[in-house]
């Protein structure tokens, strides 16, 4: 195995922003829906683009932009005071670079958002390339935002291995034929492991023993 490129998921895998997502969940619905049981249903959301996710619970699309506009607005002012990348990340980066490795970011977090991230965290640098949410029909699990950056890369599918904190993420990778690996440290870890990823990690460190 020769691994030449590493396509990371954003949210949960690089950067610590799971508890800010829970918590702006839990704020958003308390104002829009707060006769659901969120703490029942939580993780579920992550991994899911924020119109499945509202979508599941009003059909009225305006709601669903204002619902979207207020989460949004909620998540970023935590983010302001309390977003960090995971350990290891920024120096797994780094010698990845040094290696020679090329290096992408598949997220379903708007491209905008998610490069304002990777900058506050000090990981834009190490980055070539970013497939976001608006860039793509078709969302994780599908494998259409892998397909967008492996048709950047051109780079031979057997060379290439996706990290990631959700099942959707290992599915994805999967239907794109390409190796996927997930992390122990995510909430969804029990769900990844039922869909049997090729590599599975402690820290993001150890991504280097794959290469």
């Amino acid at each position: 195995m020769k691994i030449k490129l590493v396509l990371f998921d954003l949210d949960g895998t690089l950067i610590q922003s799971t508890e800010i997502i829970m918590n702006s969940f839990r704020e958003t619905f308390k104002k829009y829906f707060n006769n659901v049981d969120v703490e029942s249903v939580i993780t579920e959301f992550l991994g899911q683009t924020l119109s499945e996710t509202f979508g599941k619970y009003t059909n009225d699309n305006h709601d669903i932009n204002e619902i979207i506009r207020y989460y949004r607005e909620t998540s970023e002012n935590m983010i302001k005071e309390n977003l960090k990348e995971y350990p290891n990340a920024k120096n797994t980066l780094n010698v990845l670079r040094q290696m020679n490795i090329r290096i992408g970011v598949v997220t379903s977090k708007m491209k905008d958002v998610a490069m304002q991230h990777l900058e506050k965290t000090g990981l834009s640098k190490y980055i070539e390339f970013l497939v976001g949410y608006e860039d793509v029909e078709k969302h994780k699990p599908d494998p259409e935002p892998i397909n967008k950056a492996l048709n950047y890369f051109n780079i031979r599918n057997e060379n290439v291995i996706y990290i990631g904190d959700h099942e959707n993420d290992i599915i994805s990778a999967k239907k794109a034929n390409i190796l996927s690996c997930g992390v122990t440290y995510s909430y969804r870890i029990k769900e990844i492991l039922d869909h049997n990823p090729d590599f599975v990690v402690d820290d993001l460190k150890s991504i280097l023993d794959l290469i």
